[in-house]
């Protein structure tokens, strides 16, 4: 799937703006501050219901204004179909529609827009918390798997369930009973995770090229139990769980299971944030984020979509020339900014270009 037509309406100096996208390559260009960011955050909010830059959505609304909108025409390559999607959000409600029908929950919307985001504070993905790269997996296994995101949301509202009964000693009486359910479910996520990582490193193949001035990392998954617990025995957990259960009352919240495993990515079997330059750690980010893209396409025809905010001017020349090469290779959607057209334009000859001035947006073909 690829978004054919972006509307964006009141996201920081965006006013109003519409832009008829290529299926392939589209590249924006202009002065810092002048809206490109802006329009790529647009993307975000309708992928992911926020922003990459802030958390706090009334941030990037425009001010005097008391909502946002991004709304897009989607069109399905496989069956020939478009349809129209799209989200307002203000500071305190959020109203979807996905082909002229309401829409409660952001998950939905987000199936339909795969969006892979690729900016300067990507490198996060390995120099940040465990959070962030179980949700880059998790990513994969949203968009790979059906039936992912209903247990990945059973997980969380039993967790929840669970660490109220360890915080308050008036519910202790219902623990084994949430216990239970989070042991049930841990094999379940560990298999789609595994599954995800998997198609990670397949995909990462893709981008040997750009990993040349790094090395090849290994990609190890962490179950979030220690390493003599294996997350597929529930009964090897459930004995686990019995002997730390003061331990966690103590605590007050559940201190072993899949919400606590972690992506390790090494160079040759050291964590790479322990010997890569800052230089490699970027190029590593990028190379895994192109790869997360790619991890979702089971068959030739499903693609998702890439968007660069300006990370090019961050890479040397070199690294800036095995991206552009790797990108050339690429069946995703790209959506690329940069303060000058000419060099993104060059790598690709049927690029859709767009000036991106004062909040207003140009086609410059």
């Amino acid at each position: 799937m690829w978004i054919s037509r972006l509307n964006v309406q009141h996201c920081r100096v965006i006013h109003s703006s519409t832009l008829a996208l290529s299926e392939h390559a589209n590249v924006l260009y202009g002065d810092n501050a002048s809206g490109k960011s802006s329009l790529l955050e647009a993307l975000a909010v309708l992928s992911r219901g926020r922003s990459f830059r802030t958390p706090r959505i009334a941030e990037i609304i425009t001010r005097g204004e008391n909502e946002l909108t991004v709304a897009a025409s989607v069109e399905q390559g496989i069956i020939l179909q478009s349809y129209p999607l799209g989200i307002t959000k203000s500071a305190t409600d959020t109203r979807i529609r996905i082909n002229h029908a309401d829409v409660q929950q952001q998950a939905e919307l987000s199936s339909h827009v795969p969006l892979t985001l690729i900016h300067p504070g990507s490198v996060e993905l390995l120099t940040g918390s465990p959070t962030a790269r179980r949700a880059f997996l998790d990513w994969i296994a949203f968009y790979r798997f059906a039936e992912f995101n209903r247990a990945w949301r059973d997980y969380q509202r039993v967790l929840k369930q669970r660490n109220a009964c360890l915080r308050d000693p008036k519910q202790r009486q219902a623990l084994p009973q949430w216990t239970r359910q989070l042991i049930a479910l841990q094999p379940i996520l560990w298999r789609y995770r595994v599954d995800a990582l998997a198609a990670l490193q397949t995909a990462l193949q893709d981008c040997a090229e750009l990993l040349t001035a790094v090395s090849y990392p290994q990609l190890v998954l962490s179950s979030g139990f220690p390493a003599g617990i294996n997350p597929q025995d529930e009964q090897q957990i459930a004995q686990f769980l019995s002997e730390k259960t003061e331990q966690e009352c103590k605590q007050g919240f559940t201190l072993y299971g899949a919400h606590r495993a972690d992506l390790h990515i090494l160079l040759d079997g050291v964590p790479a944030l322990r010997i890569a330059s800052r230089g490699q750690l970027k190029v590593l980010a990028v190379a895994l984020l192109l790869a997360q893209s790619h991890a979702i396409a089971d068959n030739a025809t499903k693609r998702g979509i890439i968007a660069i905010d300006d990370l090019a001017s961050e890479l040397d020349e070199q690294n800036q020339q095995a991206l552009y090469n790797t990108l050339r290779t690429t069946q995703q959607q790209l959506i690329i900014t940069g303060t000058h057209h000419q060099p993104l334009k060059n790598w690709v000859a049927d690029a859709q270009v767009f000036q991106v001035k004062h909040g207003q947006v140009f086609a410059a073909n």
